[in-house]
């Protein structure tokens, strides 16, 4: 990795490349990834909230790969110029501070404990390098991609041992809302997203639907649909996805599967040429629903060694 440009006086926002951040992880880091998951609460409210920019600024190019960075990814957005300016606004505000520039308040970074490189040269609030942190070693993730008439918006929730969770909601507008759940509200925080309109009513048989193959995610493709959400639920060494497709006063649920499987039979091409696919639907009530969130949840084993290698604070003096 190349390093960023210092000046005479240390680091400052503006010496970052967003392009060229890959930051490892140390003890003060996972510190503030303890404290971060021990505030989880039921009906958990609004941790912090970031924007696209500020966590590629600080994160670097990867750090929205997996949810997606609406904003950043508008026409005409200068992606430089934007996590530039962000960072700039961290600092501003003391969430991020250059290193060296008060070293009677700078916290020990502690050893590393994972990763390579050099340190961040900005040393973030504890709570916001603990949500960076935890956005990086998840032991489980689901994420539910949604498209109503207005767009796209994405729900995640990263998995740790002994029930913690971390939730991230990206808004059409690139803006992420951190919470901390308590484990038992996932399944109904899950369902309140999948069905925004209340249309779950009752269960019903199984219908057939035949789709472009690969092109299950697509809500033109499912007549009167007014929301489609689809839930990947991503464990160690396994995954499974389902389409959740709303429609007024009715939802169906597709099982699209094992992710590492085939796909549902093909029926060939149509006869304009396109290769479909078909499918299941099956109608559900809101306690079916309910069950099949929960069955899509990875179950995260509890390891004591891995909790207490997440349990040490930093060496050296320091504190908030």
């Amino acid at each position: 990795m190349t390093s960023a440009t210092m000046s005479d006086s240390g680091p400052s926002e503006s010496d970052i490349d967003p392009s060229e951040l890959a930051f490892p992880i140390t003890e003060r880091d996972m510190l503030g990834a303890m404290e971060v998951l021990s505030t989880a609460a039921e009906d958990a409210d609004v941790l912090m909230i970031l924007t696209d920019e500020e966590l590629a600024g600080i994160d670097g190019p990867s750090a929205n790969a997996v949810l997606g960075d609406p904003f950043l990814s508008r026409s005409g957005v200068d992606r430089t110029s934007s996590c530039a300016a962000a960072v700039r606004s961290l600092a501003a505000r003391r969430l991020a501070r250059p290193r060296g520039e008060d070293e009677e308040t700078e916290e020990p970074e502690g050893d590393i404990i994972t990763g390579a490189g050099e340190l961040r040269p900005l040393q973030l609030g504890r709570s916001l390098a603990g949500v960076l942190t935890l956005r990086r070693i998840p032991e489980a993730l689901v994420i539910v991609q949604r498209t109503l008439a207005g767009g796209t918006t994405v729900l995640a929730e990263y998995m740790f041992p002994a029930g913690g969770v971390l939730e991230e909601y990206v808004s059409i507008d690139g803006f992420h809302h951190f919470s901390v759940p308590a484990l038992d509200d996932v399944p109904s925080r899950l369902a309140r997203f999948v069905d925004p309109f209340e249309d779950a009513s009752e269960d019903g048989e199984i219908e057939t639907i035949t789709l472009p193959t690969g092109e299950a995610d697509r809500l033109d493709l499912f007549p009167g649909a007014r929301s489609l959400a689809i839930v990947t639920s991503l464990g160690i060494g396994e995954g499974s996805q389902a389409t959740i497709v709303a429609s007024e006063g009715r939802m169906q649920v597709l099982d699209n599967g094992r992710i590492d499987t085939a796909p549902a039979e093909e029926t060939g091409p149509d006869a304009a040429g396109v290769e479909r696919t078909e499918h299941g639907l099956s109608a559900v009530s809101p306690e079916t629903l309910l069950g099949v969130l929960i069955a899509l949840i990875p179950v995260v084993e509890h390891d004591d060694e891995e909790s207490d290698s997440m349990d040490g604070s930093p060496s050296g003096d320091g504190g908030e």
